[in-house]
């Protein structure tokens, strides 16, 4: 929208220049009239011709002087004969006769001899395509032409300019009359431009009805000037008086919203409606009764527009302000146009070009005082593009567009962002508006200080220097000029943190929070702007190290975060093609050595980043709302798989790892619902394993939610129990089915006394519980001797098998005898 008004604004500038010279050039140019003996009669003698001798019947009473153009009156339906002397020509070249109205009724030109003979008839000069728009013909010189005679009239009272000029000179002042014709136009056209530009801006229909003003007015002109035959045919010269009048309903009914009549509660405004209302019926029953005198309903249209003017310019003349005046110059300038129709085409009186100029001014006016009007709107919409509404700061198209004059000029300068978490607080707090006042205040201090700093200016055109940018509604930016120093960085940093740590006050409540500062810079981290402030983003976005005020963009990073990215994006499409697989590890019972389940582990290898682990992708896929999905699949897929493996051990569980997002799936039981029953399998073969961290986070929603998986019948789990920070009797309220003691406790088992310790305390605790105890990571004797010693039930690891794939884990089932589980535990243990 912004570079649509500045076109409009720079084409309406150019375009009033070069009419204004054009139509001037074009309408002051001077036809060069040769002295000839011409002779005007009013008759309607049709034998006036051959009667007898010419010479004998003119007289001086009828003589015109052809010096230069003639501007006749003539009347109504009356004929007039317009008689020239060849033989007393002034020079041996060619002359044209010419009317410069094309819209006669009757036009005839006759070359006579000295017998009073008709040599030729309807002789026209070379340019026939433009008779049409000012009627002309060519006297050749020629020793037998005596007399030239041309026989005219109109069906309306009018004043009209003939003349007898040199052909040269006619043709090349009627190609300046085309041109001028174009020129206006061409204003024309920009006018219905500029009002439809407003209309679609605004959709105020004020503007629709002075577009379809100028629509009609260019009609009329075209009319007025012959310009018609060369788009359509069949319009005659009185079908401008009705196109003119619809032209006036609807510039009064623009004058009406215009000139605010609408918002007036008087009896200016009843008055005016009445009037409107008279001018619309006028126009209607003129079109409608063709017995209706054209003329006089024109003119009587034209009063009552000009009645409403001067109920308009009454009711603004009392008013006062710039756009007042403005409203006033518009009702006067319609008032103008409207005058010079009544007197040129209600009285016809004046000629065309008076008439055209009055259009071409007239126009140009409007528009301009329309452009005049909204230009405060205008350069409020510009500055609204550049700058932030909440703060009045340069945006982040402006600081671009700044930065990309220094990446032009191959200046080094680095782009440093901040984003306040302060911010957030506040406006949760004081709500947005004060949060917005009190961030304004605290970057006022901050640009206070940044004015003895080698920074950039962003606007030069204020008084008050402005150093600071709005990136978006949190983040904001500045720029450090000069090459890449880190004790200048570090100075900008200390500065930033040092006014943000003065906190936010408002109502005797103080905000203190962290900043978080990025820094990228030109032309060591990218070879243009947007790639700078990219690379700016990225680095605020890190993580800060202990004692770090501010990050400095690194491409290691950058390829870590492009990498997240790449997993992010291919889950879906992982989920979607069943890129994915699930692997299962069986589980043992300690006590007889059978094979009691297993545990569905989700792995996923990537075609371009290969095998990725679920360490990676699945806290991935919780920050970029894939985990429900992810988890979904792996439910799908598990009870379908534990459908196979209860075919060879009945008493077979299957245990399946869920998210933290997952408990907040309200899906997620309708699934399990669905594929039990669907599969046949048995919920209490289902074990759902929530890590210990998950079920901390959820803690306020916990305790409804796995209610309603018992509902179902599937048991649960606390996975990874020892890493977190639950109490006994947090879990003594959710009450789980069974407690998984994490690898990293089993691993070192046989050495670590504190592991022990843990490992016993957990079996204890599970046994208070009244849960089963499984322990992971089991890969030597002694580690299970020592398991069984404290009482956990149920082994997991590579002593026993490593993750199988579902076709060899049912392969393994199948060839699957006891494990001797019968260990001397006392002689593991650590003295």
């Amino acid at each position: 929208m912004l570079s649509i008004s500045r076109c409009i604004l720079t084409f309406y500038k150019q375009l009033v220049t070069a009419t204004c010279c054009l139509f001037l050039y074009t309408f002051t140019a001077t036809l060069n009239a040769a002295e000839l003996p011409v002779w005007l009669i009013n008759t309607d003698d049709p034998v006036f011709i051959v009667s007898q001798s010419l010479q004998q019947k003119l007289d001086d009473k009828h003589k015109v002087n052809m010096l230069e153009p003639k501007t006749l009156r003539l009347k109504a339906h009356s004929s007039y004969w317009l008689v020239i002397d060849l033989n007393k020509l002034p020079s041996n070249q060619d002359y044209v006769v010419y009317i410069a109205e094309p819209n006669l009724t009757w036009k005839k030109f006759y070359l006579l001899d000295d017998l009073l003979q008709i040599q030729n008839k309807d002789r026209l000069a070379s340019l026939v395509s433009l008779s049409s728009v000012r009627p002309h013909w060519l006297v050749d010189h020629n020793r037998q032409n005596r007399w030239a005679l041309l026989n005219f009239q109109h069906e309306h009272a009018i004043s009209i300019e003939v003349g007898v000029v040199s052909a040269k000179t006619f043709e090349v002042n009627l190609h300046q009359t085309i041109l001028g014709y174009g020129a206006i136009l061409g204003v024309l056209v920009l006018c219905m431009f500029v009002c439809g530009v407003y209309y679609f801006i605004s959709k105020r229909f004020k503007y629709l009805t002075l577009n379809a003003y100028f629509v009609l007015v260019t009609i009329g002109f075209m009319i007025d000037n012959g310009l018609t035959s060369f788009f359509v045919s069949g319009l005659e010269w009185s079908a401008k008086w009705l196109i003119n009048q619809y032209a006036l309903c609807f510039g009064a009914y623009f004058l009406y919203h215009f000139a605010a009549i609408n918002r007036l509660k008087s009896h200016y405004k009843s008055v005016w409606i009445a009037l409107l209302g008279v001018s619309i019926i006028t126009a209607i029953m003129a079109s409608l009764l063709p017995q209706l005198n054209l003329q006089s309903s024109y003119i009587f249209s034209c009063i009552v527009f000009l009645m409403l003017a001067g109920i308009a310019i009454t009711i603004l003349y009392k008013g006062k302000g710039e756009r007042t005046r403005l409203r006033l110059l518009m009702v006067l300038t319609l008032s103008v146009q409207a005058f010079s129709w009544l007197v040129w085409n209600g009285f016809g009186v004046g000629n065309h070009t008076m008439q055209n100029v009055i259009l071409l001014f007239t126009s140009l006016a409007i528009s301009s005082l329309l452009l005049l009007k909204d230009r405060h709107r205008i350069s409020s919409f510009n500055y609204s593009m550049t700058h932030d509404a909440d703060t009045k700061l340069p945006n982040k198209q402006l600081l671009l567009s700044e930065i990309m004059k220094k990446v032009a000029h191959k200046q080094h300068f680095s782009v440093m962002l901040f984003r306040p978490h302060v911010l957030v607080n506040a406006r949760a707090t004081f709500g947005y508006e004060h949060a917005n006042n009190c961030i304004v205040t605290t970057l006022d201090l901050l640009t206070q200080q940044l004015e003895s700093i080698n920074a950039l200016r962003l606007e030069t055109h204020v008084d008050q220097g402005v150093w600071i940018a709005r990136v978006d509604d949190s983040i904001f930016a500045c720029v450090v000029m000069g090459e890449l120093e880190l004790s200048h960085i570090e100075q900008f940093a200390c500065l930033i943190h040092g006014v943000f740590e003065e906190g936010i006050t408002h109502n005797n409540v103080k905000l203190v929070d962290s900043v978080d500062i990025g820094v990228a810079h030109y032309p060591l981290h990218g070879n243009t702007a947007r790639q700078i402030l990219q690379c700016a983003i990225q680095a605020m976005s890190e993580k800060r190290l202990q004692g770090e005020r501010w990050r400095m963009f690194d491409l290691e990073s950058a390829r870590l975060s492009e990498q997240r990215l790449l997993i992010a994006a291919s889950l879906k499409l992982a989920i979607e093609e069943d890129q994915l697989n699930l692997h299962f590890q069986p589980q043992i019972c300690l006590e007889t050595g059978d094979i009691v389940g297993c545990e569905a582990l989700l792995r996923w290898h990537h075609p371009a980043l290969g095998a990725i682990g679920p360490d990676t992708f699945i806290p991935i896929a919780e920050s970029s709302g894939v985990i429900n999905q992810l988890t979904e699949w792996v439910v799908a897929k598990g009870i379908e798989w534990q459908a196979r493996f209860c075919e060879l051990i009945p008493e077979h569980v299957i245990s399946i790892n869920i998210s933290a997002k997952d408990l907040l799936n309200k899906d997620l039981p309708v699934l399990f619902i669905t594929k039990l029953n669907e599969l046949g399998v048995s919920a209490d073969s289902v074990m759902l394993e929530l890590t210990e961290s998950a079920t901390l986070e959820e803690s306020k929603n916990i305790k409804i939610t796995l209610d309603d998986y018992r509902l179902i019948g599937v048991k649960l789990a606390i996975d990874d129990f020892g890493t977190g920070y639950s109490s006994l009797a947090y879990l003594s309220q959710l009450g789980f089915d069974e407690v998984k003691i994490d690898k990293q406790f089993v691993l070192n088992l046989a050495f670590s006394l504190n592991d022990q310790s843990i490992c016993k305390a957990t079996c204890d605790i599970a046994k208070t519980l009244g849960a089963k105890v499984v322990a992971e990571g089991i890969e030597d004797p002694q580690s299970l001797a020592i398991l069984q010693r404290y009482g956990c039930q149920i082994g997991q690891g590579y002593y026993f098998s490593k993750p199988l794939e579902a076709d060899d884990y049912l392969l393994w089932i199948k060839n699957f005898k006891s494990v001797d589980v019968s260990h001397d535990v006392k002689a593991h243990l650590v003295d």
